[in-house]
């Protein structure tokens, strides 16, 4: 087995054009190859331009950069923000070296340099269908709000660690009042069903499949905030123009998850309905 270099990591404080370069390009492979679903919209950091980054280190932004043998492999910029924060921009690792603790190396760097100068905690806002938020909460963030994205029909979770946060976190916060989507994947297909909140378990406690499917994978959850009364039929009435078969509030797919609009886009499918949760195994069953 390859074994991946250990990096080092290093503060940029004279960006050269060079370096600028090769850190937008690694930056550009790195989201273009993120995503955990196909099909969503192209994510900023997939076509932003090293003048990006000049101009964020030219309004107060830090940059660190990590490198193997003198080449960056990964890089992340942070900037304070007005309540004494500091925000997490722009963390990259190159596809090619991935899985060997870069990003968490980067965050932890980052991390120092903002506890040092006084920040109360580290945050960043992270895409629910891009699958981001549970790899954040691997590496100690945890979830304090979901929100839907301004620009682009995503949802969003706003995370953060402050000092002496514990090594893992919460991809996302406690459930509010209202309408669950759950999502399952099976062989050659995939399940949902559409349940008041209160039955919804969290990520680490899978609840039973729909139609007694003991092959079914958990992959997900989507919550509105209207009640279980008037927010379950619409929901319902929304899924159900691409399902098999329904029964109740129970449906199936002929495709998978990653193929389905309402789980890819769900705030497409329903404009009340945020993704809340996904799990990172849809993007193995992608090549499966």
């Amino acid at each position: 087995m390859e074994t991946i270099s250990a990096p080092v990591v290093s503060e940029i404080r004279d960006l050269t054009g060079t370096l600028a370069r090769r850190v937008t390009e690694l930056t550009r492979a790195a989201y273009r190859a993120g995503d955990l679903v196909p099909g969503l919209p192209v994510a900023d950091g997939a076509v932003a331009g090293p003048e990006e980054l000049h101009e964020d280190l030219a309004g107060g932004a830090h940059l660190w950069v990590a490198a193997v043998g003198g080449s960056p492999v990964g890089a992340v910029r942070a900037v304070r923000t007005d309540d004494g924060a500091w925000e997490v921009r722009r963390l990259a690792v190159a596809p090619w070296h991935r899985r060997g603790g870069t990003a968490r190396l980067l965050l932890r760097r980052l991390e120092e340099s903002a506890f040092t100068a006084g920040a109360d905690r580290v945050v960043l806002d992270a895409v629910v269908e891009r699958g981001n938020p549970a790899f954040y909460a691997r590496v100690g963030y945890t979830a304090v709000r979901h929100f839907g994205a301004e620009d682009k029909p995503l949802s969003e979770v706003r995370m953060e660690r402050g000092p002496g946060s514990p090594e893992r976190g919460r991809c996302s916060v406690p459930h509010t009042p209202g309408t669950a989507v759950l999502w399952w994947s099976v062989p050659r297909g995939s399940l949902c069903s559409v349940v008041p909140v209160q039955e919804v378990p969290g990520p680490e406690a899978a609840p039973t499949a729909p139609f007694g499917r003991e092959d079914a994978t958990f992959v997900g959850v989507d919550l509105s905030p209207e009640p279980e009364a008037s927010g379950r039929r619409p929901i319902l009435d929304a899924l159900s123009v691409d399902a098999a078969y329904q029964d109740g509030d129970a449906l199936t797919f002929d495709a998978p998850v990653h193929e389905l609009s309402a789980y890819r886009r769900p705030r497409l499918s329903h404009p009340d309905v945020l993704a809340w949760w996904r799990s990172p195994s849809v993007r193995l069953a992608r090549h499966t």
